[in-house]
Protein backbone atom coordinates (compact mmCIF):
# COMPACT_ATOMS: atom_id res chain seq x y z
CA UNK A 1 0.00 0.00 0.00
CA UNK A 2 1.35 3.41 -1.00
CA UNK A 3 0.41 6.18 1.43
CA UNK A 4 0.85 9.93 1.05
CA UNK A 5 0.87 11.85 4.33
CA UNK A 6 0.27 15.58 3.98
CA UNK A 7 1.72 17.50 6.90
CA UNK A 8 1.96 21.15 7.83
CA UNK A 9 3.19 20.80 11.42
CA UNK A 10 -0.22 21.43 12.97
CA UNK A 11 -1.53 19.33 15.86
CA UNK A 12 -3.94 17.47 13.56
CA UNK A 13 -1.29 16.75 10.93
CA UNK A 14 0.95 15.32 13.64
CA UNK A 15 -1.87 12.94 14.55
CA UNK A 16 -2.07 11.99 10.86
CA UNK A 17 1.66 11.30 10.97
CA UNK A 18 1.12 8.92 13.89
CA UNK A 19 -1.60 7.11 11.91
CA UNK A 20 0.84 6.72 9.03
CA UNK A 21 3.49 5.34 11.38
CA UNK A 22 1.00 2.72 12.55
CA UNK A 23 0.22 1.69 8.96
CA UNK A 24 3.90 1.42 8.15
CA UNK A 25 4.64 -0.68 11.24
CA UNK A 26 1.59 -2.96 11.11
CA UNK A 27 0.95 -3.31 7.39
CA UNK A 28 4.27 -2.42 5.80
CA UNK A 29 2.82 0.60 4.00
CA UNK A 30 5.23 2.59 1.83
CA UNK A 31 5.11 6.14 3.16
CA UNK A 32 5.72 9.43 1.40
CA UNK A 33 5.58 12.62 3.42
CA UNK A 34 4.55 15.83 1.71
CA UNK A 35 4.45 19.44 2.75
CA UNK A 36 3.47 22.45 0.68
CA UNK A 37 4.83 25.89 1.47
CA UNK A 38 2.11 28.41 0.81
CA UNK A 39 2.98 30.93 -1.87
CA UNK A 40 0.97 34.03 -0.94
CA UNK A 41 1.47 35.90 -4.20
CA UNK A 42 -0.91 38.68 -3.17
CA UNK A 43 1.06 39.37 0.00
CA UNK A 44 4.59 39.57 -1.39
CA UNK A 45 4.78 43.34 -1.08
CA UNK A 46 3.58 43.37 2.54
CA UNK A 47 6.40 41.47 4.20
CA UNK A 48 9.93 41.26 2.84
CA UNK A 49 11.34 37.76 2.50
CA UNK A 50 8.04 36.14 3.50
CA UNK A 51 8.43 33.42 0.88
CA UNK A 52 11.85 32.46 2.22
CA UNK A 53 10.42 32.25 5.74
CA UNK A 54 7.41 30.16 4.65
CA UNK A 55 9.62 27.75 2.72
CA UNK A 56 12.13 27.40 5.57
CA UNK A 57 9.31 26.69 8.00
CA UNK A 58 7.76 24.07 5.71
CA UNK A 59 11.12 22.36 5.18
CA UNK A 60 11.60 22.17 8.95
CA UNK A 61 8.16 20.57 9.34
CA UNK A 62 9.13 17.97 6.74
CA UNK A 63 12.48 17.33 8.44
CA UNK A 64 10.79 16.75 11.81
CA UNK A 65 8.16 14.45 10.29
CA UNK A 66 10.85 12.44 8.51
CA UNK A 67 12.80 12.08 11.75
CA UNK A 68 9.84 10.32 13.41
CA UNK A 69 9.98 7.56 10.81
CA UNK A 70 13.76 7.35 10.76
CA UNK A 71 13.82 6.96 14.57
CA UNK A 72 11.85 3.74 14.11
CA UNK A 73 13.91 2.56 11.16
CA UNK A 74 11.04 2.96 8.71
CA UNK A 75 12.05 4.04 5.21
CA UNK A 76 10.24 7.15 4.06
CA UNK A 77 10.30 9.44 1.06
CA UNK A 78 9.57 13.14 1.27
CA UNK A 79 8.27 15.78 -1.09
CA UNK A 80 8.51 19.55 -0.68
CA UNK A 81 6.50 21.81 -2.94
CA UNK A 82 5.38 25.43 -3.11
CA UNK A 83 1.85 26.35 -4.11
CA UNK A 84 -0.96 28.87 -3.77
CA UNK A 85 -3.54 26.15 -2.98
CA UNK A 86 -1.86 23.29 -1.10
CA UNK A 87 -4.81 20.94 -1.72
CA UNK A 88 -4.14 21.12 -5.46
CA UNK A 89 -0.50 20.09 -4.93
CA UNK A 90 -1.59 17.17 -2.76
CA UNK A 91 -4.21 16.00 -5.26
CA UNK A 92 -1.78 16.24 -8.17
CA UNK A 93 0.87 14.27 -6.27
CA UNK A 94 -1.68 11.59 -5.37
CA UNK A 95 -2.62 11.25 -9.04
CA UNK A 96 0.94 11.16 -10.36
CA UNK A 97 2.27 8.88 -7.62
CA UNK A 98 -0.66 6.46 -7.85
CA UNK A 99 -1.13 6.42 -4.08
CA UNK A 100 -3.69 4.13 -2.46
CA UNK A 101 -4.44 6.52 0.40
CA UNK A 102 -3.85 10.06 1.60
CA UNK A 103 -3.68 10.71 5.33
CA UNK A 104 -4.01 14.27 6.58
CA UNK A 105 -5.20 16.30 9.53
CA UNK A 106 -8.67 17.78 9.68
CA UNK A 107 -7.37 21.26 10.46
CA UNK A 108 -4.18 23.01 9.54
CA UNK A 109 -4.34 26.58 8.31
CA UNK A 110 -6.23 28.95 10.54
CA UNK A 111 -7.52 32.47 10.70
CA UNK A 112 -7.51 34.61 7.58
CA UNK A 113 -5.64 32.04 5.45
CA UNK A 114 -8.31 29.41 6.12
CA UNK A 115 -10.97 31.91 5.11
CA UNK A 116 -9.11 32.80 1.93
CA UNK A 117 -8.14 29.33 0.71
CA UNK A 118 -10.86 27.20 2.32
CA UNK A 119 -10.36 23.86 3.97
CA UNK A 120 -7.50 21.92 2.46
CA UNK A 121 -8.86 18.65 3.83
CA UNK A 122 -12.33 19.23 2.37
CA UNK A 123 -10.90 19.98 -1.05
CA UNK A 124 -8.64 16.93 -1.00
CA UNK A 125 -11.52 14.67 0.07
CA UNK A 126 -13.69 16.03 -2.73
CA UNK A 127 -11.13 15.66 -5.52
CA UNK A 128 -8.58 12.98 -4.55
CA UNK A 129 -8.14 9.98 -6.86
CA UNK A 130 -7.84 7.63 -3.87
CA UNK A 131 -9.15 7.09 -0.35
CA UNK A 132 -8.52 9.90 2.12
CA UNK A 133 -8.23 9.44 5.86
CA UNK A 134 -8.82 12.69 7.72
CA UNK A 135 -7.53 12.58 11.30
CA UNK A 136 -8.91 14.74 14.11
Amino acid sequence: MRVLIATDGSVHSMKALERGLELAEKEGAQITLMTVALFPSDFDELLPNIQDKLEASAKEVLRQARAKFEEKGIPVESIFEVGTVPADNIIEQAEQGKYDRIIMGSKGASGIMRFLIGSTAARVVAHAPCSVTVVR
